[in-house]
């Protein structure tokens, strides 16, 4: 099945417009390992203006339930079967309390994008890969009734950060290159799908696969969103084949997280190969979060790919 997409919302419209001076629409991201809610959308909204980005991603570096990497097995997850309301959840309600801050000190017409996790991300950004693989040892309905109770929260949380402010939904999920092709159908896409159920009234709905991709990028038509985006440095499948892959569908991508702080004329030169390729399907982003210790310079590097002026 190939998810059709509707024409471009104002906001996505806004998001796939490029700043004057600029060839292409350009965002990135960094953490910023702060979990108060006020500090964290304050620096989200400087880091923004300063940048002069296309759209405002909040990270989460607020957790939701654990820390990222906290948990050494999946042990501490089985009972993870049912919530209640996800503002009673852990910290699901800084989370949002953030969302509704950065909004007030953001224009109107600027494009906020909140982040979640897909469920099966949850498990892996907790307790890492040896977690995930533990969930495939349980008893599969015990592993499916996890997996649906997380898919039930982050959707839950999606409708939330939307009613709180955010125009739409970054959604990362993970996994694809940890199991295997029917292990990834069976505990990831349906939960994957449950989670962005939660996106359905976004403007914009963006998708990142984590980690690396090396086959079956087609299976991502399926999945209701505009724009989606990988890492091709960990990845075998090209930003050019996936817009092959995926009609219609935003790609993002072009800089590399690896390098960023090396950005130079050979980046630029594949951003405007992207661009030559892909036209105006093209957000320019970087394959993941930016390294936390990348220095001003090397940002004002990265930013600088995009100008018409630059050489």
């Amino acid at each position: 099945m190939i998810y059709a997409m509707t024409p471009f919302t104002p906001e996505l419209a806004r998001v796939m417009t490029p700043r004057a001076g600029d060839l292409a629409p350009i965002l990135f991201w960094k953490h910023f390992r702060q979990d108060s809610a006020g500090q964290l959308a304050a620096t989200t909204a400087s880091f923004y203006r300063e940048h002069d980005l296309v759209a405002v991603k909040l990270m989460p570096d607020i957790p939701i339930l654990f820390e990222d990497f906290s948990l050494n097995s999946f042990r501490p997850l089985r009972h993870l079967r049912s919530f209640g309301d996800a503002v009673q959840v852990g910290r699901a309600g800084e989370y949002l309390r953030c969302v509704e801050l950065l909004r007030r000190q953001l224009e109107p017409s600027d494009v906020l994008l909140a982040t979640l996790f897909s469920p099966l991300g949850l498990v892996g950004l907790w307790s890492g890969q040896e977690g995930v693989r533990e969930l495939l040892r349980e008893p599969r309905a015990s592993a499916h009734e996890v997996l649906a109770a997380l898919g039930g929260l982050v959707a839950q949380l999606g409708r939330y950060c939307l009613s709180a402010g955010a125009d739409g939904i970054y959604y990362s999920c993970w996994g694809q290159d940890v199991l295997s092709e029917q292990e990834y159908s069976e505990f990831g896409v349906p939960y994957d799908l449950m989670g962005l159920r939660g996106a359905q009234g976004a403007s914009v709905r963006m998708l990142h696969i984590h980690g690396g991709l090396h086959h079956h990028v087609e299976r991502y038509a399926a999945y209701p969103v505009d724009a989606i985006g990988w890492s091709e440095q960990e990845s075998s499948v090209t930003l050019v084949q996936g817009g092959s892959a995926l009609p219609g569908r935003i790609m993002m991508g072009g800089l590399s997280e690896v390098t960023a702080a090396m950005a130079g004329a050979a980046e630029r030169s594949h951003v405007l190969e992207l661009q030559g390729r892909l036209g105006d399907r093209l957000l320019v982003a970087p394959g993941c979060s930016l390294p936390d210790e990348i220095s001003p310079a090397a940002l004002a590097s990265l930013r600088q790919l995009v100008r018409v002026a630059a050489t």
